[in-house]
């Protein structure tokens, strides 16, 4: 590493924003550079890339499954409904009884 670079310091050149960024980046790019090159560091960046990507699949799997459960008790309750109004006796209201569990299946977002 460039001694120079360790004596210099970002207050001494009153460096802005920006610049005193650039120049944290300037000094510990080395250190950087060689913690990228050893092979624990790569190992370790690949084992957690793995359980990032596992840790994703895993919540989208679980949403899948909740709208599944959700989507099946719609059917159910829709089915159930269906059944319960397919056994009135008087066809107005078996007509009146399917007309309203049609209206809230699709107030609910099923169809």
């Amino acid at each position: 590493m460039n001694a120079h670079l360790k004596t210099i310091s970002p207050s001494a050149h009153n460096l802005g924003g920006q610049d005193a960024f650039r120049f944290n980046l300037l000094v510990r790019r080395p250190t950087l550079l060689v913690l990228l090159r050893s092979q624990a560091a790569l190992v370790a960046l690949a084992v957690f890339a793995v359980l990032a990507l596992m840790l994703a699949f895993h919540q989208v799997v679980l949403d899948a499954v909740a709208r599944g459960e959700s989507l099946q008790q719609a059917r159910n309750l829709q089915s159930q409904s269906v059944w319960r109004c397919d056994r009135v006796s008087i066809p107005a209201a078996r007509a009146d009884c399917l007309r309203r569990a049609n209206a809230t299946v699709r107030a609910d977002g099923n169809s």
